[in-house]
């Protein structure tokens, strides 16, 4: 074996670790790279905002672990919040747009700093997320554009059904009660004859306003055809149901209506259901609607409670 002498150069420790180093984070910078591809690739298989959300904390943790992420987006329709862990001292947010639109904000929590590389990884994941989010927000602006009332901007036939199918799947599960008002605007129909349907189309758009200044937070208002009007009530048994309808009625007879500074009394009659056991969707619209035409029937400007004398009441009413 030939023996090495003097001339060999010697090793530089710091320069070896600097080349290491650089090694490391090249490598690190091509995983990270492989995430944001599959992060983006996943992102795009959705376009529901939670299950959204969902794949980027899951893919962001991976890379860059944290204690909480939330997101939140406010806007004329309701707040939107998702929240995912819980937090710690430690966090960065970020304001989210794409092109002037306002797409919300983002916030991650730890109980250790962030480091400089991690911020940088977070920034480059939110670039990836922020064009599948804007288009989970115009899709779902689609979908309650299709679930909106033009007159009225409550919930339309077809959110009333999605929201009972809902609420009675609830109901069942958990053993919760839950009930429906039927209302209807007593003698409209003259409303329209006398100062015309431009005046309608304003006056149930007010009715609307009323209804959601009456009931409760937890309840849902919707705009079922004409002048006719629900309001499902979760969690919500027969007898708080009617404390509820009689409070709407009574808002309606005592503050008249103003339109062309002209005050209109408008009385409305209306009809309760509660799910009963076995009950379907169908089953409780038909009770509320059996109802609410025994409060026509028995004069107008009344409260009625579906099996109440109701079960036998004509559907031929004059309006």
């Amino acid at each position: 074996m030939k023996k090495v002498t003097g001339n060999a150069r010697p090793i530089d420790l710091k320069q070896a670790r600097d080349a290491a180093e650089n090694v490391r984070i090249i490598d690190e910078w091509q995983d990270n790279s492989n995430r944001l591809t599959v992060l983006c690739s996943r992102l795009h298989q959705t376009l529901d905002l939670n299950a959204m959300l969902d794949i980027f904390a899951e893919e962001l943790n991976q890379v860059v672990p944290f204690a909480a992420l939330a997101y939140r987006r406010s806007r004329s329709g309701g707040d939107f919040g998702y929240l995912l862990g819980s937090g710690g001292p430690h966090h960065c947010c970020y304001n989210l747009s794409l092109r002037g639109q306002e797409l919300g904000s983002l916030r991650l929590d730890r109980r250790e700093r962030f480091r400089d590389d991690e911020l940088m990884f977070i920034e480059q994941a939110i670039g990836v997320l922020i064009q599948p989010l804007r288009n989970g927000w115009r899709y779902q602006e689609a979908l309650e554009s299709a679930m909106t009332d033009g007159l009225t901007g409550m919930g339309n036939r077809r959110a009333l059904d999605e929201t009972l199918d809902n609420h009675v799947e609830q109901a069942r599960r958990y053993d919760q009660p839950l009930s429906l008002l039927l209302v209807d605007l007593d003698h409209f129909k003259q409303i329209n004859d006398t100062l015309g349907h431009a005046a309608g189309d304003e006056i149930l758009g007010l009715v609307g306003e009323r209804i959601e200044a009456q009931i409760r937070s937890c309840d849902q208002g919707f705009r079922y055809g004409g002048e006719e009007f629900a309001v499902v009530l979760p969690h919500t048994a027969q007898e708080a149901a009617y404390l509820v309808a009689e409070r709407l009625r009574r808002a309606f007879r005592e503050q008249p209506m103003h339109y062309a500074e002209r005050a209109l009394s408008i009385t409305a009659s209306i009809g309760i259901a509660t799910l009963d056991e076995n009950e379907s969707v169908d089953d409780l619209l038909q009770a509320a609607d059996r109802a609410l035409y025994a409060a026509k029937n028995s004069g107008r400007d009344r409260v009625r409670i579906a099996g109440d004398g109701t079960d036998s009441v004509e559907n031929a009413v004059s309006v």
